[in-house]
């Protein structure tokens, strides 16, 4: 009976069971490196077909483009000057006449403002003395010749000022000149006019036009 057990012997396990040879755990985190033999852009790049290239967008707009015009009337735009025009403030100010002399005066007012608790400086050296007095003289007369050579230089502040030398300009341009800036003794001896004689420019056109015509009737009547 022992002899038959052994070679009739069923299986251990009810079940066939299934073997599993599981990794171990990685020992550290994970950690991206940079692949140089793969160009990545490739995989997202997008590339527009020829239809969405060729297809027009439909722009939707106003009628008028956000632009209230009346070309129909107009007299809707015209200034009436009787009208006095309301300017914004801020505006006004660019629009006003350069005023140098009050601007410096407000300037030198607010440097010789006396503060109490400030001393003035004083300068006690002898060097200052000896030398500051004939520096300042000379800084004074050059100071003085080159305005004297400029003339006064707030003479053509405000706007009728300014004016009156624009006008000024053009009646000065309608003065011959003769002599040469420069030269002593040098004169002009022809003038050329810079435009040309349009009267006599009209006749030669005209002139021209006419044995044109006389060419013509010549060759296709005579």
């Amino acid at each position: 009976m022992c002899i038959f057990a052994v070679f009739h012997r069923g299986p251990d396990f009810i079940c066939k069971p299934r073997f599993r040879n599981t990794l171990p755990d990685v020992p550290f985190p994970g950690k991206f490196l940079p692949c140089p033999f793969v160009d990545l852009e490739r995989f997202i790049d997008y590339k527009p077909t020829s239809l969405e290239m060729e297809y027009k967008y439909e722009v939707q707009c106003e009628m008028d483009i956000g632009l209230n015009l009346d070309l129909i009337d107009p007299l809707t735009y015209k200034v009436n000057p009787n009208n006095e025009i309301q300017i914004n403030e801020k505006d006004a100010i660019l629009l006003e006449d350069e005023d140098s002399n009050s601007k410096q005066i407000k300037r030198s007012a607010q440097h010789s403002k006396v503060v109490p608790w400030m001393r003035k400086t004083q300068y006690i050296s002898s060097e200052f003395n000896r030398f500051g007095t004939a520096a300042d003289r000379q800084e004074i007369k050059v100071g003085y010749n080159l305005t004297k050579n400029k003339g006064n230089l707030t003479l053509f502040r405000d706007r009728q000022s300014q004016i009156n030398l624009i006008n000024k300009s053009f009646e000065d341009a309608k003065i011959p000149i003769r002599k040469h800036f420069s030269k002593k003794g040098v004169t002009a001896i022809e003038e050329i006019p810079i435009l040309p004689d349009f009267e006599v420019r009209v006749e030669l056109v005209v002139w021209f036009y006419f044995c044109y015509l006389l060419f013509i009737f010549v060759f296709f009547y005579g």
